[in-house]
């Protein structure tokens, strides 16, 4: 098999968590991915000297590692984990009790009985206002054993020789435990490092980097490229500034170069993200190569992709090469090999998944002239990828670096072969996307994203009006240029804690305009991320139901919007799911609401509705005289125009249903328009 060489390349990275001026950082990552990911991944690769690999860290990613090495930052997480669980107030349990679950619950919680019984004690779904409840319901030995439990299953267990008497006494953990687990998480931390440092300078692994705070590149050379891969995309503005893409290349480099003592020769462009115009600052900084996916390089040459209906390779001699635009070297990912690592092999038996990967890679071999030299780029994320594998996919890498020594396949890092071999050619355009549908959908895509990028490009524009200088409000303004911020806004992605996310994207916007003397405007007080991803129909006419708690009619809510929320579950997808159907209308004197339930318990329940446009407030029903209601068979809710002070363009609202004074469901944020122009333009328009 000498014709091909597979370049296993792992992409390491998380995004800035952090607040404006707060060392206590809201979410735990990167503390938890460092002792669990980072350092295994580098020691599985050394117990294999013929394995070659490149491993790709994220500026962002080194400078918070280094700021819990040193004590700059630590993380809620840690604080309440560090506390002893005799003095911990009512408030920081229920927090413990929210948040120390946030693992893979079949591969991590339930595989530790103790940890897997707290859960169900807990309850797998929550909600919120029960949490206080919940928690007088624990004992501080149980407390205490949360948060032991929280932390050790995120121990690699490659660490764990020294801490294993905890994990076989499984329970009844004492406070002198923690000092043991914090002193190992210490160790773990400090050592990321310095042990990169010193393997790169053995030929085993390369070291790349990534732009500093994970920015989308093109988007910001110029957000129309978007148009290009997606041209039915409507963007309400443009964002230009390639000075910006500039910075965060040569801040990365820099960042790479103080840690590691040396520039980078390679980069992975932000979720392989390119375009023809970022070549030259990558040129100009030094950078020798750049990878992207394999959809690139069949659009860059005028097709679709390089495969055929079955995903076999239809032109492996064009994927399998490495090749040039202007000076700039290309490798182009094997989208299938590295999404199998991703997203498949962790269902499969370890073993069988790492020879079927070696299988793979020797039937591509057999496809390819053995008088020419090729290179199987197979990249993806080096983290978050092995929650969902038994024992942190130890025994997958074990197994994967093991056989593909023992079959003799070489391996190679990006630049060792791109030293030794030459490239196919050059290419006469670069597509421009990323290695998600060869498009940038996901970061500008969506309404949701679109506001993010207007708020930044707002914020852009008062700092050069204002002609501000300071490197810290800059550095902060280029943190909201990041990626992750709008992998949450929209609606292709959901996790239990895009809502912080969102806060701080948010509350960093808010910084920078109270630096500079600005009041923060108004759009900065709400939410960006929706609470659903609801589809919601919109009224088609005006209409006047009966408020009876009852269908009086077939028509009666036929021009009503409404929303199915029963197939959505609650926010955060936590909630029992009660409500079933929601329907909004109006009239020229009245908005009306009416909510379905799936079961015969709608009148155990107290209803309240609480509205965020266009006003901030809450109806608790049976305690507003000026509130029509009935609750029957359906509830239906009559609420006068003059309760809002006037009418509106839009209403959004949540309703929840609450029990012996806890809140039991509620519903997603809904909106609905609520004039009859914008109702005929709503309907004209979609």
């Amino acid at each position: 098999m000498n014709n091909i060489s597979v370049a296993l390349f792992w992409h390491f990275h998380q995004p800035v968590y952090s607040k404006p001026d707060d060392p206590v950082l809201p979410l735990p990552w990167v503390r938890l991915h460092s002792i669990k990911d980072y350092l295994d991944m580098l020691k599985h690769v050394q117990n294999y000297p013929d394995i070659h690999v490149t491993f790709n860290f994220t500026p962002s990613l080194l400078m918070q590692i280094d700021d819990y090495v040193s004590g700059k930052s630590t993380d809620r997480q840690f604080v309440l984990f560090q506390k002893n669980a005799d003095a911990l107030t009512p408030d920081e349990k229920v927090e413990i009790l929210r948040d120390f679950f946030l693992a893979h619950w079949e591969r991590m919680i339930e595989t530790n009985p103790r940890y897997f019984s707290l859960l169900l004690k807990r309850g797998k779904n929550i909600v919120e206002d029960e949490l206080p409840t919940v928690a007088q319901g624990f004992t501080n030995d149980e407390i205490r054993d949360l948060q032991l439990c929280a932390n050790l299953v995120w121990i690699d267990p490659m660490f764990r020789d020294e801490i294993k008497d905890l994990y076989e006494k499984g329970k009844k953990y004492s406070e002198a435990d923690k000092e043991r687990i914090i002193d190992v998480q210490k160790r773990i931390l400090s050592s990321i490092i310095n042990e990169y440092k010193q393997a790169m300078h053995s030929a085993q692994i390369e070291l790349s980097i990534s732009p500093l705070y994970h920015p989308i590149l093109p988007l910001l050379v110029n957000s129309d490229l978007a148009t290009v891969s997606n041209p039915n995309l409507s963007l309400p503005f443009s964002f230009v500034h390639p000075e910006d893409a500039k910075t965060h290349i040569a801040k990365g480099i820099a960042v790479f170069e103080r840690f590691f003592g040396q520039k980078p020769r390679g980069m992975w462009p932000s979720e392989g993200s390119v375009c023809e115009a970022i070549i030259p600052f990558l040129l100009e900084n030094g950078i020798e190569w750049i990878a992207t996916d394999e959809e690139i390089l069949a659009l860059s040459q005028g097709t679709t992709m390089y495969r055929d209906s079955g995903g076999v390779p239809s032109r492996p001699d064009l994927m399998y090469k490495p090749w040039q635009f202007d000076k700039m070297k290309i490798i182009f990912r094997d989208h299938m090999l590295s999404d199998l690592i991703g997203f498949v092999y962790n269902g499969w038996d370890q073993t069988k998944a790492a020879r079927d990967f070696v299988g793979r890679v020797k039937h591509i071999s057999n496809s390819l002239p053995t008088f020419d030299t090729f290179i199987i780029p197979v990249i993806l994320d080096g983290e978050n990828a092995w929650e969902s594998y038994e024992n942190d996919g130890t025994e997958f890498l074990e197994t994967l670096y093991k056989t593909l020594t023992d079959e003799h396949v070489p391996t190679t890092t990006v630049s060792e072969f791109l030293d030794n071999n030459k490239t196919a050619g050059h290419l006469d355009r670069l597509f421009p996307g990323s290695w998600i549908g060869a498009n940038f959908n996901i970061w500008i895509g969506h309404d949701e994203d679109q506001r993010g990028w207007q708020i930044v490009k707002n914020i852009r524009e008062l700092l050069v009006k204002k002609n501000i200088t300071d490197e810290a409000i800059w550095d902060r303004f280029y943190i909201l240029e990041g990626s992750d911020w709008y992998w949450w806004f929209g609606r292709e992605h959901f996790s239990v804690v895009a809502e912080v996310f969102d806060e701080l994207f948010r509350m960093n916007a808010v910084w920078i305009y109270k630096q500079v003397g600005e009041d923060p405007p108004p759009v900065l007080f709400s939410p960006i991320k929706e609470l659903s991803d609801a589809i919601t129909f919109q009224p088609n006419d005006t209409m006047t139901p009966t408020i009876d708690g009852y269908i009086t009619h077939f028509y009666e809510w036929h021009h009503a919007g409404h929303a199915e929320v029963k197939r959505m579950g609650g926010t955060m997808h936590r909630f029992s799911t009660l409500f079933s159907v929601i329907y909004c209308g109006f009239d020229e004197k009245n908005l009306y609401i009416r909510f379905d339930i799936d079961n015969h318990d709608i009148l155990t329940h107290e209803y309240h509705i609480k509205f965020y446009q266009p006003k901030d407030r809450e109806i608790i029903l049976g305690t507003d005289n000026s509130i029509d209601f009935k609750i029957k068979t359906i509830g239906e809710v009559a609420i006068p125009f003059s309760f809002f002070d006037g009418d509106f363009p839009e209403v959004q609202f949540i309703i929840s249903a609450h029990q012996k004074g806890k809140e039991i469901d509620r519903t997603p944020l809904l909106s609905f328009v609520t004039r009859l122009r914008d109702v005929k333009l709503y309907n004209w328009t979609v």
